[in-house]
This record gives C-alpha cells, structure tokens and sequence, in this order.
C-alpha cells in the first residue's frame, strides 16, 4: 500500500475527529440547521464557493494531479446569522494542499433572489464562537500547531 495514501487517510480521520469536536463546541452557541441540502443547492454552494463541479462533485485543489490523494469535502447548514436561514461552510480536506492546516473552509449565504455568493473563507478547522458582531457569530479558524486563532468578523457584507 502507498504510504502517502495511508498517511492521507490518517490525517483525514484526525481532521473528521476535530471537526466533530468543533461542531459538539459550536451547537452550545449558535443553531446548527439539519441538513442535506438538495442536490441542486449543493451544486449551487460548490459553484459559490469557487468549486467546479464534474458530475455533481466539486473538483478540489488536487485537480489536475494524480499523484495527490482525492479532498473529502462536507457541507454544514449552520445559521452564523441567527435569522433562522442556514449559511453553508464548505470543508475541504487534503493534506497535500493544505499541509499541516489540513484543510480549508468557504462560507457560503443564500441572496434574497434564491442564489448562493461566497461570505469567507480560511484555512484549517472553524469554530463560531458566542461573541457577534453585526448580528453575525464571530469565528475563530486555523490549524493544528497555531499559538493563537485568528478570528472572523462580520462586517455587514462579509468575515474578515
């Protein structure tokens, strides 16, 4: 067996195991929104978050190089604006994109005319925390090994 693929995997459960602590953390402040979304919304998140999509699945940073281990990609309903109305947080994961951060996220927000537009992004994990501003949860991101998370704000249009 390819010791990169194993390598690969290992980190991929180590981030699906982070993630699941994070989201555990999360539900305490804001509401997480029971998803799936439907098929044509996902594609339309994808899209929004810069993905291509091939068959109904987005094309990640490895594309193109097949000597790279395929991203695992999930998608959140999380409401970051306390409105009632899910955002969507695109996790992509892959070591060999992302090296010790593992992975990366895009935010996404449904427009009033029904479309999805890109909010944010970072690399590594996301954690909303309790604090907001204009409305919205602040979020705190990065990876492993960081001495300090930066924080997302929302400043009306976008986090920064």
């Amino acid at each position: 067996m390819d010791h990169r693929l194993t390598a690969a995997a290992a980190k991929s459960a180590q981030f699906l195991a982070m993630s699941a602590l994070l989201l555990a953390a999360f539900a305490a402040h804001a509401k997480t929104t029971a998803g799936p979304f439907t098929a044509a919304e996902t594609t339309a998140i994808y899209k929004a978050g810069g993905y291509a999509v091939k068959a109904g699945f987005p094309l990640g940073c490895n594309t193109g190089n097949p000597d790279w281990p395929a991203s695992s990609f999930n998608i959140e309903a999380v409401d970051l604006s306390a409105d009632g109305k899910p955002e969507a947080v695109i996790t992509e994961g892959n070591a060999a994109c992302y090296g010790g951060d593992e992975s990366a996220f895009i935010i996404v927000a449904k427009s009033p005319d029904g479309s999805w537009h890109k909010i944010g992004a970072g690399n590594g994990g996301y954690l909303p925390l309790k604090t907001k501003h204009n409305g919205w949860f602040d979020i705190e991101y990065g990876g492993p090994g960081m001495q300090k998370h930066p924080v997302m704000r929302w400043n009306g249009k976008s986090y920064e």
